[in-house]
């Protein structure tokens, strides 16, 4: 059975995503940390036969390992993949020390590099694998005070997404979408000290459904002739 993977998914954005391609049809595999998180997610989405997997991806070795295991004993297929999981971190450079830093790239590259190993492994996965979503963002291609290292994990995501669109096609497009800020449990205490932030977005605020919607437009046929690319969503921040 065929299944559009999702990591990141109980996050505010994550759960939009899942929402979104689950009204489209998508058979969803779900993970996170968070085993309660993920069944409770699952339960409320539209459509039948969705899977969750808790995995923890700052044990990279460890979720590679538990990954393989799960869908061999499963006996399932994974056609799309979403690679949300991250860390909101912004912190000034002198408080950015290497366990920080280390666990930051595990979670949203290292283990990235290792998942994409098992989909695309012909032994494990076969030649299911047809479309991939890196969730980067915009503060990849701007800098911000107190970003860095997130803009660090940001950019080295869009280095895998294109080297990846080079070397699986045409059987595997690879794109990313940058969105800009979005309101969400992780950001709000940016938006309550500065009131100033939606100013500078000329559509208004970004809801996370506008990022779900990008990546379902990915995984559609519509989207065919479409790999390699960075798809910025940021209501037009970027060039204001």
């Amino acid at each position: 059975m065929m299944y559009t993977l999702v990591t990141g998914a109980t996050s505010d954005i994550g759960s939009a995503i899942c929402k979104t391609l689950a009204e489209q049809g998508h058979k969803l595999l779900l993970s996170d940390i968070d085993a309660s998180k993920l069944r409770e997610l699952c339960q409320e989405l539209p459509g039948e036969g969705h899977r969750y997997e808790a995995m923890d991806f700052s044990n990279v070795v460890e979720a590679k390992e538990q990954f393989v295991e799960f869908i061999k004993a499963e006996q399932i297929a994974i056609s799309n993949a979403v690679f949300a999981a991250g860390i909101f971190a912004v912190r000034p450079l002198k408080m950015v020390d290497y366990d920080f830093c280390k666990l930051n790239f595990d979670i949203a590259v290292f283990s990235i590099i290792q998942l994409m190993q098992v989909l695309t492994s012909k032994r494990i996965n076969g030649d299911n694998l047809s479309g991939v979503v890196l969730l980067s963002s915009i503060s990849a291609k701007r800098g911000t005070k107190g970003y860095s290292l997130y803009s660090a994990v940001k950019s080295a995501m869009l280095g895998l997404m294109r080297s990846w669109a080079a070397e699986f096609s045409p059987r595997v497009r690879v794109n990313a979408v940058l969105p800009g800020g979005i309101r969400t449990r992780a950001t709000e205490f940016i938006y309550n000290a500065n009131s100033e932030i939606d100013s500078r977005y000329l559509l208004g605020e970004g809801k996370p459904n506008d990022i779900a919607n990008a990546i379902s437009f990915l995984f559609s046929d519509k989207a065919r002739w479409i790999t390699g690319q960075e798809f910025v969503v940021d209501g037009g921040w970027s060039i204001n």
